[in-house]
């Protein structure tokens, strides 16, 4: 059976621990906060001040927020900070300050300007609070929140576009705010002077709705949770794809030819986690510190993995690698060499750290398999820097330095470069050069006691002897001197007389070479003149053959559009022309029906006239007969009742009809 790693022997221990009741022990030790913050996006520059220092800089989209920063956005600047799953947006001219961050809590301080807080999740027992010069703001719900701080006039406006919240004075005193309320505060006392329901939204209200549309709309949001910071940011750098061994993974776009992950960057120490990894790319917080790094086929792609709704940052998931306890020479200079971690392979933090913190970072992970790291031997995922520039933050990029792949045949994963000593609190001072060390002035017995032991006259003619011998030597010596000082001379002049000589031959030779040298730039520049102006007349002509065709282009659809606008008059005219004869048909078969209608009613009245005139002339008649039988004139007497050939008689109904 193979050994197993380290890092995995750790992990069964911490299990081992937690499933015993060893868990009282482990947490005996604070863990580092798994939440962290960073400037998201930001429009211009955002001035940045440490932890601890009064001197700004520019901030670094990639440099984690820690407890003591500063930020101030200038005028027309503005600024994302991404804490876990919330943002918070800074309009210009605002000065913030965090206070704490941690997994319970995330307390801000803004003296000045004007801030816009979207909480995403807010679980029970986690606070997020806002804290002004006269107030402090504490959101109970996930919700949008603004705050406006004027110092000069000392008002704080708090307004909640959804979402509820408190704000609280400097005795404790606590005011609730629901959503759509805008309430000014003057003074540590809440005293209020002004209040307006569902305020109207100005510039910087639409900016942030569109940030947050933005954040909406993310694809990566699909993959990772939204507590990793960073995550938005992959949207528009790469593409996500489904791969048979580490599920979905994202692949970076545009990346330069030799690239690995953790190369271009540098390496700061960061407390509590101590080194920390700051990359170049805009892109690169989150596959930093979530994850892990796979290469498939010949390009990396970033494996998220199952990260959990509450993933743990980590300073730089990666392993450090050395010959045993010693780092890799190269040039005989230390270097220090790290490579990135692969899927399934557990991360160990060199800071002190519980099981469970431990186990939560490498959670979810495939099973690792036992031996090497997959990359420990592969000289292009490893990436390796002086240890001077490791030290000083030196960027990777352009000096990172190549390992060939013999170099690695006894790499082994190592610790990390010791803690420096400004992180530890103590100033490094120059050391100043040793000196020989100087006798005291003689005291005043001392002197007595020499004047009273002097010497015989014996030991004066001895010391004479020896200081008469002493001097001849010495002239003997200075005489050797002069003489080896002369052909020292002699030497030299001769020497510098070569050097003279080779030094003129050098210079003609290098006139010649110059001269050459010049003579092939001036024909490489004159052959690169004639291909530069016959690309010139190629690109014009393509340019003028690209106008032209777009010219008859243009005019063949204009031509098209000329013909169908024609084509659709003639069919609106022929349209237009058989509606105008369907009416004029329709028209005439009404009249015809109509003017039939109306000669047949004529007929009818004319037949009735008729009738009724015959009728009329049959009565005449009958009546003349009836006169001349001497019968009285039923016209001028009144018939008696209930005679029926009085009553049968008389004018006939017409039916009702047209009258012409």
């Amino acid at each position: 059976m193979g050994r197993d790693h380290p890092y995995l022997i750790f992990i069964r221990i911490a299990a081992v621990v937690l499933m015993t009741g060893g868990i009282s022990f482990a947490f005996a030790q604070k863990d580092p906060p798994g939440r962290v913050a960073r400037i998201n996006y930001s429009e211009g520059n955002v001035a940045y001040a440490p932890s601890g220092e009064k001197e700004w800089t520019d901030a670094e989209l990639n440099r984690p927020l820690v407890a003591g920063d500063q930020l101030w956005t200038d005028k027309k600047v503005r600024a994302e900070i991404q804490i876990g799953s919330s943002v918070v947006r800074m309009d210009g001219r605002t000065r913030l300050t965090v206070l704490a961050l941690d997994d319970q809590s995330a307390q801000l301080s803004v003296t000045q300007g004007t801030v816009y807080m979207r909480v995403r999740n807010l679980p029970e027992g986690e606070n997020f609070e806002i804290d002004t010069p006269n107030l402090a703001y504490r959101a109970a719900y996930p919700g949008d929140y603004r705050i406006d701080v004027d110092a000069q006039q000392g008002v704080t406006r708090v307004t909640i576009s959804s979402g509820t919240g408190a704000v609280y004075g400097e005795k404790g005193q606590a005011l609730p705010l629901g959503g759509g309320q805008q309430i000014s505060f003057k003074g540590r006392a809440l005293e209020k002077v002004n209040v307006q329901e569902s305020p109207p939204q100005d510039n910087f209200d639409r900016w942030a709705a569109e940030r947050n549309r933005r954040e909406d709309q993310s694809v990566a949001a699909r993959y990772v949770p939204r507590d990793a910071v960073g995550y938005e940011l992959l949207d528009a750098a790469g593409e996500w794809r489904e791969d048979a061994n580490y599920g979905t993974v994202w692949f970076p776009q545009g990346m330069p030819a030799k690239w690995a992950p953790y190369r271009n960057g540098r390496w700061e120490w960061i407390v509590p986690w101590g080194w920390t990894w700051i990359d170049e790319a805009p892109w690169a917080f989150v596959t930093s510190h979530y994850g892990r790094w796979a290469q498939i086929g010949t390009r990396w792609a970033w494996a998220p993995g199952r990260m959990g709704l509450k993933p743990i940052y980590a300073p730089a998931l990666v392993a450090f690698v050395g010959n045993g306890n010693s780092p890799l020479l190269i040039g005989g200079k230390p270097t220090v060499a790290w490579i990135p971690l692969a899927p399934g392979e557990a991360w160990q933090p060199t800071y002190p750290a519980t099981p469970l913190y431990v186990s939560s970072v490498n959670a979810n992970m495939p099973p690792q398999k036992e031996g090497s790291y997959a990359y420990q031997r592969n000289p292009d995922a490893l990436t390796a820097i002086s240890l001077d520039d490791f030290h000083r933050g030196k960027p990777g990029k352009g000096s990172w330095l190549h390992v060939a792949a013999n170099a690695l045949t006894n790499a082994q994963v190592t610790m990390p470069p010791r803690i420096p000593d400004y992180a530890k609190g103590t100033a490094v001072a120059a050391r100043a050069p040793v000196q020989a060390p100087q006798r005291e002035q003689p005291t005043v017995p001392e002197i007595q006691q020499v004047a009273n032991s002097g010497p015989t006259v014996q030991q004066q003619i001895e010391a004479q002897g020896r200081a008469q011998q002493e001097a001849k030597a010495q002239q003997q010596k200075l005489a050797g001197q002069k003489r080896i000082a002369q052909q020292m001379r002699i030497a030299e002049h001769a020497r510098r007389a070569e050097q003279k000589k080779q030094a003129e031959r050098q210079a003609r030779a290098a006139e010649a070479a110059n001269a050459a040298q010049a003579k092939r730039d001036a024909l490489k520049r004159a052959e690169q003149a004639k291909r530069g102006q016959a690309a010139k007349r190629e690109l014009l002509a393509k340019r003028a053959q690209a106008q032209k065709d777009e010219q008859t282009r243009r005019s063949a659809h204009a031509q098209q559009v000329e013909q169908a606008r024609r084509a659709a008059e003639r069919d609106a005219q022929m349209l237009a022309q058989q509606r105008v004869e369907r009416e004029a048909q329709q028209r005439k078969v009404a009249e015809d029906k109509e003017r039939a209608q109306r000669d047949a009613w004529q007929k009818q009245q004319q037949a009735l006239a008729e009738q009724w005139k015959r009728d009329q002339q049959a009565w005449d008649a009958q009546q003349r007969a009836k006169a001349q039988r001497g019968r009285p004139d039923l016209r001028k007497s009144t018939p008696a009742s209930g005679d029926p050939e009085v009553w049968q008689r008389g004018i006939p109904i017409l039916p009702p009809g047209r009258t012409s």
